[in-house]
């Protein structure tokens, strides 16, 4: 057996068996690609010190790796000489041959189970196949770095938001990169982290990731953080992170409750921009492929499929971002056009010197104690709260909706939501029952804002608000019994 360290050697070798002496343990198996880094992609892998089979290919990290040498073939001895061999000779060449039985019985198993899996990933690509064909998007691939990795990093660093994706092993400091998604408002790209290696980030990428004036949006975006600073010393800076946004935003529809658990980007994309499950059902296979196959996103040439599945993903972070913001705003921007009617459109009996009200909380303002209050006894009602005091969200939100479901309660949230979308219409509501609290005494407001702890600069926004403007209208108080 040849011992070979060396990366250029080793991709002498693709193809040949090999065995690899690990931290853990010996393995055997063919080799099919290796990086520079020594990092390796084996496959027909057996496990010398048990004799198992590994089904699969198999990623093997440059850093675990102690030693690999060449197998040699075991030569077959023709039956004619056999005769004249010793009997020594006769029982060594017998072991030999009963050995290489095994070794073939053990690599057709092994091819079988390669096949199956296969054949499973195959069906599931298929499945994913259907789901994005009726999306159009365009990316382009940066797997060399000429031509159009310059271009390609200056249009980036003439953005002022970006979307980031990220794919390959075990994300975190102790795996490994294969792809690097980034989309702009018109264009997608897609580095080829494990065909280029570390001179991507110090060519142009580490700048765009580190750059402050430049907003990231990820979904999660603590394991890209953590293997970028740990393997390649880049620190991300100004993130939105569209996970930590959902649960900011259900803490403000819930009066300050917090989930129980976070949401992933398929429900995001399905709760906040009323996405049908189907059109993003390709981000559920990702994952199992992810789980299942972990080696796929080390395949080269890469599948088209999943090629535009990454360019999706990285492409719906956008408009994600977008309705996120514009619901952590309305209801700000809401209270201020009641702020700026306060006085405006009443009489001038009520007005004082603007020097006396300085330091007066204004009862507009006070409002959002009461909000607060209607909000919780809501989410008390809708959600069950577990022992560690969170809500525990239903799974019913996963569901798809049916098209057709034409309900009187859908007709009405519709006919709201379209109303709460509508700046004129917020204008008028506002106007119309701007002195919420009028009625109520101060007594009665110190009661309630004890019983209900207010949430600093939380409140929500949408149909559910419309809602307590009619209750509010109407002389229907909250069902707490402040006197």
């Amino acid at each position: 057996m040849d011992s070979i360290i060396d990366p250029d050697l080793l991709s002498r070798v693709i193809g040949k068996t090999i065995k690899v002496t690990l931290t853990t343990g010996c393995i055997q198996g063919v080799l099919i690609n290796v990086h520079p880094d020594r990092t390796m992609l084996i496959n027909k892998v057996k496990d010398l010190e048990t004799g198992k089979i590994i089904p699969g290919a198999q990623l093997l990290f440059g850093y675990n790796i102690l030693n690999v040498a060449l197998q040699k073939d075991v030569e077959e001895v023709p039956a004619k000489h056999l005769d004249k061999l010793t009997i020594e000779d006769r029982e060594q060449t017998s072991t030999e041959q009963r050995h290489a039985d095994e070794c073939n019985q053990d690599a057709e198993r092994t091819h079988r189970d390669i096949d199956k899996s296969q054949d499973l990933r195959t069906r599931t690509l298929k499945v994913i196949k259907h789901s994005v064909d009726e999306e159009e998007v365009g990316y382009t691939i940066i797997d060399q770095f000429q031509p159009i990795f310059g271009p390609a990093i200056r249009h980036l660093q003439n953005q002022k938001v970006i979307s980031i994706g990220a794919v390959g092993q075990n994300i975190c400091r102790h795996g490994k990169l294969s792809w690097l998604q980034f989309a702009t408002r018109s264009r997608v790209y897609l580095f080829d982290v494990l065909v280029l290696g570390s001179k991507v980030f110090k060519n142009g990428l580490q700048m765009v990731l580190e750059d402050k004036g430049i907003l990231k949006v990820i979904h999660d975006c603590r394991w890209l953080g953590d293997i970028l600073s740990h393997q390649y010393g880049i620190i991300l800076n100004n993130v939105f992170d569209t996970q930590v946004g959902d649960v900011y935003l259900f803490s403000m529809e819930t009066g300050g409750f917090l989930p129980h658990g976070t949401r992933t980007l398929e429900e995001c994309l399905i709760h906040h921009l009323s996405m049908l499950p189907s059109k993003v059902s390709f981000l559920a296979h990702r994952q199992t492929l992810t789980k299942e196959y972990h080696d796929i996103w080390f395949d080269r040439p890469m599948d088209p499929t999943l090629l535009k599945l990454l360019s999706l993903e990285v492409t719906y972070l956008m408009p994600l971002r977008s309705a996120m913001l514009d619901a952590m705003f309305s209801d700000f921007t809401l209270l201020v056009d009641g702020y700026l009617n306060a006085y405006r459109r009443g009489t001038a009996d009520i007005l004082e010197s603007p020097e006396l009200l300085v330091a007066e909380l204004p009862k507009e303002l006070q409002q959002l104690r009461v909000l607060q209050q209607m909000r919780r006894e809501k989410a008390l009602k809708e959600y069950d709260v577990n022992n560690k005091g969170l809500l525990t969200r239903v799974e019913a939100e996963k569901a798809p909706r049916s098209e057709a479901s034409g309900t009187k309660h859908d007709a009405e949230l519709e006919n709201v939501v379209k109303l709460t979308k509508s700046e004129k219409s917020f204008h008028q509501t506002m106007a119309t029952n701007a002195p919420l609290l009028e009625n109520q005494t101060e007594k009665q407001q110190g009661a309630l804002c004890q019983k209900f702890p207010v949430v600093p600069n939380c409140f929500p926004r949408g149909p559910f608000d419309y809602y307590l403007y009619k209750k509010w209208a109407s002389n229907d108080t909250p069902t707490t019994n402040v006197s």
